[in-house]
């Protein structure tokens, strides 16, 4: 059963801040988990004990588990918290439904253009700490891709170009609180890697998650990787076993491609397919059910792929929602050569089912690399769950976008842009709705960003 907490982020030996305060009252009708947020900054809202800070939430949080796993890994986060000084605890810290959930993005994450702390922020110990705890959440196949994005080819590029690219330069911001709840989360973000990892009671999810890589291939520092390998060679293993016809419906007469629902276009930008984004245009292509025995087993494995980069007990239980829905599965495929396509070419392709969004596509060699990487060692993928009306665990972002967006507006951009109390709120979202090609500009932390909306 949920309940209403107030959760007290208390950040020890800090000068006294403005606070913000999230009241979340019911946007629904009472048996609705849904709830609205107020952001408010008031000298009421400081707490001071000594030379404490506090920083309060309250939110409708779920009980925390009794799951032994979950239970390693909240006392994991709480101890790599209690590591942190109080001005790393301070600016990593934020409420469940703070902004930050959702300005993940692409480019690259030099001249602090990320919110929270960052690797370089922390000692060698707390690293270490950090590692530990992504490889609780991620299976080791997971891991293994995040290390080889994170250190390997963010090194590769480092040696290009060091003011733009560095493994220091990845991103960690921290929601809610998880020694007294069960709703609690944390965002690794940088160039080529943003994973949300949520937990809600029971449920954990690591989606919306982002992977890249440039080169995705290669050697540094005397350690050869070659982070998408499954990805691309199970996926031509499908290709392959396509048949006249079943090609036919999968191939796209597409002369270019890119990420349908991918990160959003510039820095400071929200994700733009939070909440109840419409993916029923995406159900065209190769039907898994008009699939021959061998290329459904073959797509199952690509898509086991992406599911089990999060850690297996929990890939399972989201593997049985997709499992459940597997003739509703979509398998689109673009080759830009015409030929077919190797390990050495250029493609995309998707994959939708209700509950799992994969995409990959080789997007070119790119600035300053142009001359120096092969165009299909650029690699992005996306893994997203499509909005799922037929549970309460919500799609991307899990519960936590689910209990603002119930019977609201589609996404929370339109939930901070249209919503009453956020137009008279002394915190307001820093954008607004705009058509393509008015520019906006708005301040995170000090550091302010202009592009077109």
């Amino acid at each position: 059963m949920e309940t209403m907490k107030k959760t007290n982020l208390i950040l020890t030996g800090l000068p006294m801040l403005f606070l913000v305060t999230l009241l979340l009252t019911s946007c629904s009708d009472k048996d609705s988990t849904t709830s609205d947020t107020t952001y408010e900054t008031t000298d009421d809202d400081i707490a001071e004990d000594g030379d404490s800070f506090t920083l309060e939430c309250s939110t409708s949080d779920a009980e925390q588990s009794a799951n032994t796993e979950i239970e390693t890994m909240r006392q994991a986060v709480v101890d790599f918290r209690n590591s942190l000084t109080n001005t790393l605890l301070e600016e990593v810290s934020v409420c469940l439904d703070d902004e930050r959930f959702y300005l993940w993005h692409n480019t690259p994450a030099n001249n602090d253009n990320r919110d929270g702390i960052t690797y370089g922020d922390l000692s060698d110990d707390q690293l270490v700490a950090f590692k530990d705890i992504l490889q609780l959440f991620l299976s080791a196949g997971g891991y293994q891709k995040v290390y080889e994005i994170t250190e390997l080819s963010e090194g590769w590029l480092h040696d290009v170009q060091s003011t733009v690219w560095d493994p220091d330069f990845y991103s960690i911001d921290m929601f809610g609180d998880p020694e007294t709840s069960g709703s609690w989360g944390f965002q690794l973000d940088g160039h080529h890697c943003a994973i949300n990892f949520l937990v809600h009671g029971d449920n954990v999810s690591i989606i919306p998650a982002f992977l890249g890589g440039e080169p995705a291939a290669d050697t540094w520092n005397g350690i050869e990787f070659d982070i998408f390998s499954d990805e691309r060679d199970l996926a031509l293993n499908l290709y392959n076993s396509l048949d006249t016809s079943e090609l036919a419906s999968a191939s796209s007469t597409s002369s270019s491609h890119s990420l349908e629902v991918g990160p959003a276009d510039m820095n400071g930008d929200p994700d733009p397919y939070i909440g109840t984004y419409d993916y029923s245009g995406f159900a065209t292509g190769l039907k898994y059910s008009d699939m021959s025995a061998t290329a459904q087993a073959n797509l199952i494995l690509v898509m086991q792929e992406y599911v089990y980069n999060l850690t297996d007990n929990f890939a399972d239980v989201w593997w049985t929602d997709i499992i459940e829905n597997i003739d509703d599965t979509y398998f689109v495929w673009i080759n830009d050569s015409g030929t077919s396509p190797t390990a050495t070419s250029q493609f995309y392709y998707r994959i939708y089912n209700p509950y799992l969004w994969a995409e990959f596509n080789t997007e070119g060699s790119t600035g300053a690399n142009a001359n120096t990487i092969a165009d299909y060692n650029h690699v992005h993928t996306i893994t997203r769950i499509p909005n799922n009306p037929s549970t309460d665990n919500g799609g991307d972002y899990g519960i936590f976008a689910y209990l603002i967006n119930q019977d609201g507006p589609k996404t929370l951009l339109e939930h901070y842009a249209l919503a009453d109390h956020h137009k008279s709120s002394k915190f307001k979202f820093d954008y607004q709705l705009a058509a393509k090609a008015k520019v906006t500009t708005h301040t995170h932390d000090g550091h302010t960003h202009s592009h077109e909306g």
